[in-house]
């Protein structure tokens, strides 16, 4: 007999060589659930995953001093829309599969922080961001990828030899990105091969190209990603067109939009404030609120020189605005990573692969740790990464936090490698602090 997985399912078991300990996350995304289960029963589901073979699970579970529980722990899994084998007859019991939290429960902050604990305790990376390419169908004015690798692509041989390494180094996700990532020729089939290895598979995208082509949006909603994050810069098409600067591409994206919801996909809607948009996220906010989709907006902006971008920022006058209208709705700044002097995630829990073939710790981030047609992940990670988080901490932003509004600061280390310089000062989130730091006191009376 063989065993189908669902496809719906991503999972990601850790077992540590030095240690008899093993955790396995499991993710339920079309059902929106998580579980967590642990030591001899992980190693066993982790065995389940990746050997369809009924015999061959048997004698694993033996091996085990499990074969006793087998058609139990299975009956759990098949009950919970984790495997689809129909010949098992053992009663259900909620055994095993302890620790389970929806998507919407108040306690899902919880599944992540275990997750990001473990993650952190024993130097694991969660994702990898594949930059496909930089090519895009739109022509976007706040557009901050460089130009000068337009004619570099990352294709499937390389994509699953990079995640082949990076599943060794603890990846739980793969998160394709680009410019517009769909354009590339192995767009599918990476994202296939994605979802084959039941790891999470996020996706940044314009929705252009799975408007244009029906087969294309079929397959993808069948791989069932965990997260589609899309642009849409208002809910009128001309302000939306006059952005991207090409006509119909809102009626495309916002069809694509309604489409993937109906299909119960998860979906993170971006509408960040820009010159030519200021004020139109309060429409798409309650769109994306109406139809269940997440929302990502505020002031966000990343100079590129060579793009010739800064005139799609803000003014002062209207970051002061922006940032009196929405105070109460902004979550805290300056919340570094908790028990570690680094600033972000970048380079520890995440990585990224540019279309050239650089790895850069995170997507945007000016600082090139190598290249992958010379060095492996894994090589990187214990030489050039770990320098990397040796100097990207707080103590070492010697020009920072010297000023009342630096508390105000929207501290990303992407803005200033791009307008200033490695854990150098940046004038745009300096004006920005500032802006931030003056609602304050207009709305304290201070």
């Amino acid at each position: 007999m063989e065993i189908t997985i669902s496809p719906w399912i991503s999972s990601k078991t850790y077992q540590l060589k030095s240690k008899s300990e093993s955790v396995s996350f499991i993710n339920d995304i079309k059902n929106r659930n998580c579980f967590v289960i642990k030591g001899k029963i992980s190693k066993l589901w982790h065995f389940i995953i990746h050997h369809s073979s009924l015999e061959e699970v048997l004698n694993y579970a033996e091996e085990l001093n499990l074969k006793n529980i087998l058609n139990s722990f299975m009956a759990e899994l098949r009950n919970n829309n984790i495997i689809q084998t129909e010949c098992i007859t053992a009663p259900v019991k909620t055994e095993f599969l302890k620790t389970s939290i929806s998507y919407d429960s108040t306690n899902f902050s919880y599944f992540s922080d275990l997750r990001n604990k473990f993650l952190f305790k024993y130097n694991l990376i969660d994702t990898i961001y594949l930059e496909l390419n930089y090519n895009c169908n739109l022509k976007c004015r706040h557009c901050f990828n460089p130009k000068n690798m337009n004619n570099n692509y990352i294709f499937f041989e390389q994509a699953k030899k990079i995640i082949e390494e990076a599943k060794t180094l603890g990846i739980s996700e793969v998160a394709l990105t680009g410019g517009e990532c769909t354009i590339n020729k192995d767009f599918f089939k990476i994202a296939k091969y994605v979802r084959k290895n039941y790891l999470e598979l996020s996706v940044l995208t314009n929705g252009q190209k799975l408007f244009d082509d029906e087969k294309l949006f079929n397959q993808f909603i069948n791989l069932y990603p965990s997260l589609v994050k899309i642009s849409l810069y208002s809910m009128k098409a001309d302000i939306h067109d006059n952005i991207t600067q090409v006509s119909g591409s809102h009626f495309k994206t916002l069809s694509v939009i309604k489409r993937l919801r109906e299909n119960k996909i998860n979906i993170k809607i971006a509408c960040p404030q820009l010159s030519y948009n200021y004020g139109e996220y309060k429409e798409v906010f309650e769109f994306a609120k109406d139809i269940g989709a997440k929302f990502s907006g505020g002031v966000q902006f990343i100079n590129n020189k060579n793009n010739k971008n800064l005139c799609s920022k803000l003014s002062k006058k209207l970051i002061e605005e922006y940032y009196i209208e929405n105070f109460d709705n902004i979550p805290p700044r300056n919340s570094f990573c908790k028990n570690t002097d680094r600033l972000c995630g970048a380079g520890s829990s995440m990585l990224s692969i540019r279309p050239n073939l650089d790895i850069t710790p995170c997507v945007g981030f000016n600082y090139v740790l190598g290249n992958y047609s010379s060095s492996s992940l894994t090589e990187l990670k214990k030489t050039t990464v770990k320098k990397f988080l040796n100097e990207f901490n707080r103590n070492n932003l010697s020009e920072c936090f010297k000023e009342d509004y630096c508390r105000f600061c929207y501290y990303c280390s992407l803005y200033p490698t791009n307008d200033s310089g490695f854990l150098k000062k940046s004038p745009i989130l300096c004006e920005d602090a500032r802006a931030y730091y003056n609602a304050y006191k207009k709305l304290k009376n201070l």
